[in-house]
């Protein structure tokens, strides 16, 4: 929950609690007897419905609070900054040009191999740059990758959709799952559904036959998933720098998740 809605939240439940306390005993405060009068007084509500009114925003404060933990939003809110802490971590081995950016500049130095000599080494550097690019799909960048596409779905609450991506990487790795951050493995309840299967390969094999555990019937709910996404305001702390000086910009949130997924 965001530390504004926490403190108005207080700040309610702590005006309402004396007006309650007030209307239930049936006493009007002693300052409001010798309080001067004011014509202007004639449009303002009475004692009696303020007290009402400030104790309804009360006890919705309190009903409002005790649902945000009693429901689990609390940690799902708590997954959620997880979960951008890990892709700020990973974003900083991340080179966030464009493909198109890396293409041009390799192109550049093709084209500067007829001012060299005949034994210039670029043609070498370009062969090693693509043979890199090519097997970061498991590095930083492939990490990057694949955690901003989970968290695009997850900020759109389609957990089923994030959980089938999951699936579709590890059919096409013999069933090894491909990495996913700290927060997410937890919404995604990931860790519970590898178990759940390895326990189930465990039984097949012993020849205990049973239903085979299904992802989608693991992690958290996608209403309370939305609802803290919507409260939390998520994505809020994901940056990513692109370019490089001095025309390095920072994306930030949406659109670093949009060019993660597109580059």
């Amino acid at each position: 929950m965001r530390v504004w809605l926490k403190a108005l939240l207080l700040f309610g439940l702590m005006v309402a609690t004396p007006f309650v306390i007030q209307a239930m005993i049936g006493r009007p405060p002693r300052w409001f007897d010798a309080a001067p009068y004011f014509s202007i007084a004639d449009y303002i509500p009475s004692v009696q419905t303020l007290i009402y009114i400030v104790g309804v925003v009360g006890v919705i404060a309190v009903i409002f609070n005790y649902l945000f933990y009693s429901t689990g939003l609390d940690e799902i809110h708590g997954w959620l900054k997880l979960a951008e802490r890990e892709m700020n971590v990973i974003l900083k081995g991340v080179d966030a040009s464009s493909g198109k950016g890396r293409a041009d500049d390799r192109i550049k130095w093709w084209n500067d191999i007829n001012s060299k000599s005949p034994f210039s080494e670029t043609p070498d550097e370009i062969f090693k740059l693509n043979e890199k690019d090519a097997a970061n799909r498991g590095a930083p960048g492939g990490k990057a990758q694949m955690t901003a596409i989970l968290l695009r779905e997850i900020y759109d609450g389609d957990i089923e959709l994030a959980q089938t991506k999951i699936e579709a990487e590890m059919i096409a790795n013999d069933g090894k799952p491909p990495f996913v951050v700290a927060g997410l493995r937890n919404i995604l309840g990931l860790d519970e559904f590898l178990a759940a299967k390895a326990e189930y390969e465990k039984d097949k094999a012993a020849g205990v036959f049973r239903d085979q555990p299904r992802f989608s019937d693991f992690g958290v709910n996608w209403a309370a998933l939305l609802i803290a996404v919507k409260l939390g305001g998520f994505p809020r702390d994901i940056a990513m720098t692109t370019g490089t000086a001095p025309n390095k910009t920072i994306v930030r949130n949406r659109d670093a998740l949009e060019l993660l997924t597109r580059v």
